[in-house]
């Protein structure tokens, strides 16, 4: 009998520092590094699971999407969540605020691209049992509230590391969750600070380069040679990242257009504090 071969997008939301990226890397690499890298934009990786269904053996490619878990970057975070058909939803277990957030910030935004998705509920750092703000019955309780489950985890012993994302891909081939036809638009926000103009200049970059995932590689490079912090976006390395990313687009976009825009982004880095 042939194998199946299917792939789903799938997300990992939820505040910054709650380990999202090393919970990829453990399942993916079975690797942990303690030191903390903000995820600038999204970052994508692959990983194939099998599963045994009814109807024989199937391969499962998940193209998981680590998300940037700052809040404010909502048009880059908008673009990311279309055609996602699943969701990893961390939060930090030492950190009560990051529970909330979940209910009040990342699924809110998710379901207005997405409709109603399959869901996973994850309070990771388990292994800090001494900090904990969030009991395993709090977290229980929120996922319940979305008939989803719940887990805590670990990115750093690899605790039910595994079984998470075994959950949701189950979840993702399963009949009774519908792919959906198709994302609902993507609202413009307005800018209101450097993070708003920050959010702004990554998603025209990526979208006029076309290929989100290369072109995210891209911005993640200039920045981090610019010296920006997304979390905290300062107006001389803004200017820096986007004149590094006009030399790029000389490559994509005709002279006019590159050197136009430019000027605007550095009018709107000026405008904004």
């Amino acid at each position: 009998m042939d194998v199946k071969q299917v792939k789903r997008k799938v997300l990992l939301l939820g505040d910054g520092a709650v380990g999202k990226t090393s919970l990829i890397k453990k399942f993916v690499t079975d690797k942990f590094d303690d030191k903390y890298i903000t995820t600038i934009g999204t970052k994508i990786t692959k990983k194939d699971l099998r599963f045994q269904t009814p109807d024989g053996e199937m391969v499962l490619t998940m193209m998981i999407w680590d998300i940037l878990g700052q809040k404010g970057y909502k048009s880059l975070q908008s673009s990311s969540y279309r055609g996602a058909e699943g969701t990893v939803i961390v939060c930090d277990l030492t950190r009560e605020d990051t529970l909330h957030s979940m209910t009040e910030y990342w699924i809110p935004e998710l379901r207005k691209i997405t409709g109603e998705i399959p869901m996973v509920f994850v309070g990771n750092k388990c292994d800090l049992k001494d900090e904990h703000q969030i009991s395993e019955d709090e977290l229980a309780g929120t996922a319940q509230q979305y008939g989803s489950q719940s887990f805590i985890s670990s990115a750093k012993t690899g605790e039910n590391v595994e079984m998470i994302f075994n959950a949701l891909g189950v979840k993702v081939i399963d009949d009774k969750f519908p792919v959906s036809t198709g994302p609902a638009p993507v609202e413009k926000e307005e800018i209101t600070d450097l993070i708003g103009v920050t959010d702004h200049i990554i998603n025209e970059f990526c979208d006029a380069f076309g290929d989100w995932e290369t072109a995210m590689a891209m911005v993640r490079q200039q920045f981090s040679m610019a010296g920006v912090d997304v979390k905290s976006p300062e107006k001389q390395a803004l200017l820096k990242a986007v004149e590094r990313l006009a030399d790029l687009e000389n490559g994509f976009r005709d002279d006019f257009t590159v050197k136009s825009t430019l000027a605007r982004r550095k009018r709107l880095i000026e405008q904004h504090r």
